[in-house]
């Protein structure tokens, strides 16, 4: 009976410490609240950084803008121009006609340009010097490669009269191919070389008939 007390005693001593359930709730609710609390002031920061934001960047547009008095300018210059075109070549202008006693001064009409209001051009461009070097660049580049293609080492360049020479010889009716008088030669030379031509005209079909 002595030994069944010393295990109950000292089973009794090896359970954990009660908590009572007010603390539990208290912690619980203490852990929800600041939850709630950094999530709030998560999104208040967020909010006054997107504000800061929208602020700067109404800023920057405003600084963008052309000035009022420019805009106010642009706005009256139609008006004036059809003001101009409706009474063109009629203006007051103001004489002086010499009398017998004084100078009167009268009122005449006539034609007189007015005065245009200073603005921006009316058509403008604008081009970066990096964007012109490259369009030059690039077509140095298109002429450089027409050149090599055309004139380079590679390509293999001869005379017409090699040209011809060579398709005669290779053609279905072989033969003589025609012949560049020069002007050095003699008569009989170029004679020779007139009919030689005429021959190779008449046999290739190259001029009907």
């Amino acid at each position: 009976m002595s030994e069944l007390t010393l295990q109950f005693e000292s089973s009794d001593d090896e359970l954990p410490e009660e908590v009572a359930f007010d603390a539990s709730k208290s912690v619980a609710l203490k852990s929800v609240k600041d939850a709630l609390d950094a999530a709030k002031r998560e999104k208040n920061l967020l909010k006054e950084k997107r504000r800061k934001k929208q602020q700067l960047f109404q800023e920057q547009k405003k600084r963008k803008l052309l000035p009022q008095e420019l805009l106010e300018e642009f706005d009256t210059k139609p008006q004036k121009q059809t003001d101009l075109s409706a009474n063109k070549g009629i203006y007051k202008k103001v004489s002086t006609k010499p009398s017998h006693n004084n100078k009167v001064k009268e009122q005449e009409t006539g034609t007189m340009p007015k005065k245009t209001p200073k603005s921006l051009p009316v058509s403008y461009r604008v081009m970066r010097i990096k964007d012109e070097s490259a369009a030059k660049t690039l077509q140095q580049r298109a002429t450089d490669f027409v050149q090599s293609r055309l004139y380079g080492p590679g390509t293999k360049r001869t005379t017409n009269a090699e040209l011809l020479s060579l398709k005669k010889k290779r053609g279905v009716s072989q033969g003589a191919a025609v012949e560049f008088a020069n002007k050095k030669l003699g008569a009989c030379k170029k004679a020779r070389i007139k009919r030689s031509n005429k021959r190779f005209i008449r046999q290739q079909k190259l001029i009907p008939f």
